[in-house]
């Protein structure tokens, strides 16, 4: 290969111009073809080729002054080699994301004030960059995340707890300064899910020393974060987290499990998209109170083993919908005492044993029989504890 090709190719891909690299990529392949190193010059092609089919999962996006790749910039645990976070290119928009209006304005704040950062600035007034996400699992933590990436046209570096968090003593901290270190010169969202894994009170005497030298490395880089990075992180147990760290983000939002409302409004949205809503007459009041004490996710995967029944059965109806969600719930048993008390509770929600009956094809006084039973059996053990 030439000098003065390869010298090519190096300043294209470092002026960030797209265009420019496949130029420099495609004068190089046309070069090795004349001294006839044809399979290398089809390496070289495929390669380009391979690498632009892969810049959505990698993470290689376009900003409004060049486009840069970000994934070279991903620093890695010294002794394990895993990656410390992954790039993501978020493609949930914000219309998605079901919550209730209160915290949806909350978060809608946030993102205007983001948009409007230059001008906030100016007027020296800091835009919101902080932000902490509490709530049980499956209440939409991540997804909300994802949804403000994709609002702000931003990417995400998710980090990887399983590569940050060292068996090594100091490793962990050594972890943290390269994640922060690594997107500090980034316009980018740096996404901390399970966030209490490194941020728990330092006097917990559970807790090893190294953890609590972890909440002050953290502590640290929080304050030394520039604006043009924007923290999102996690916790489905915020009561774990060191009071110091509360006084760090500038915005706590806690998500909660969907309300009836809200589950309406997420099985209309699924059993449209998986081609439910005509399939059959839906009364989702029925559909709600059944759900009650579901999260997103649950809610989502009940919809997607609806939509699979309909397409492989051709038809379906409310009460297979029912037994659907009574089979999942009952981890696909169909009896014994998991799925009674799946059925007891729909049925202490108003769901009678008749409708549920006629779901799972069981007599009603069957149901009726093994409900009594349970519910005394439960009273007993209540009892003696």
């Amino acid at each position: 290969m030439k000098s003065d090709l390869i010298e090519n190719l190096i300043v294209a891909h470092c002026s960030g111009d797209e265009n420019k690299f496949q130029d420099a990529i495609e004068t190089l392949a046309v070069d090795e073809e004349k001294k006839g190193n044809v399979i290398l010059a089809s390496k070289i092609r495929k390669a380009y080729v391979n690498k632009k089919k892969s810049t959505k999962a990698t993470g290689e996006f376009s900003t409004s002054t060049a486009s840069f790749s970000l994934q070279s910039m991903v620093p890695r645990d010294k002794d394990s080699l895993l990656e410390l976070f992954e790039i993501v290119s978020p493609e949930i928009s914000f219309s998605d994301v079901v919550l209730p209006e209160s915290q949806r304005n909350i978060i809608l704040q946030v993102i205007e004030e983001q948009k409007n950062a230059e001008k906030l600035l100016k007027n020296k007034m800091e835009p919101v960059n902080r932000l902490l996400l509490c709530g049980p699992p499956g209440c939409g933590k991540t997804i909300t995340a994802y949804a403000i990436g994709h609002e702000l046209g931003l990417p995400i570096a998710y980090v990887r707890l399983d590569g940050l968090v060292s068996s090594y003593l100091g490793q962990t901290s050594t972890n943290l300064r390269k994640v922060f270190d690594a997107v500090k010169n980034q316009r980018i969202i740096l996404f901390l899910d399970e966030f209490d894994a490194i941020a728990k009170k330092r006097d917990d005497s559970n807790e090893l020393g190294e953890l609590k030298r972890v909440v002050t490395t953290l502590l640290q880089n929080f304050d030394n974060m520039p604006g043009n990075v924007m923290l999102i992180a996690a916790t489905n147990h915020e009561h774990l987290l060191d009071p110091a760290i509360w006084r760090r983000f500038n915005v706590t939002v806690t998500l909660e499990l969907p309300n009836s409302d809200q589950r309406k409004s997420l099985l209309e949205k699924w059993f449209e998209e998986y081609g439910l809503i005509n399939a059959c007459r839906l009364d989702y009041d029925v559909l709600s109170k059944i759900s009650e004490g579901l999260n997103g996710a649950q809610i989502k995967e009940w919809a997607i083993a609806t939509g699979k029944s309909y397409f492989m059965k051709g038809k379906i109806k409310q009460e297979d919908i029912t037994g659907i969600l009574i089979q999942q719930l009952a981890k696909f048993s169909g009896e014994g005492e998991e799925a009674t008390k799946v059925i007891s509770e729909m049925n202490s929600r108003g769901i009678s044993t008749r409708q549920i009956g006629k779901a799972l094809g069981i007599p009603n006084t069957t149901l009726d029989y093994q409900i009594k039973k349970y519910r005394e059996k439960t009273k007993e053990l209540n009892a003696n504890e």
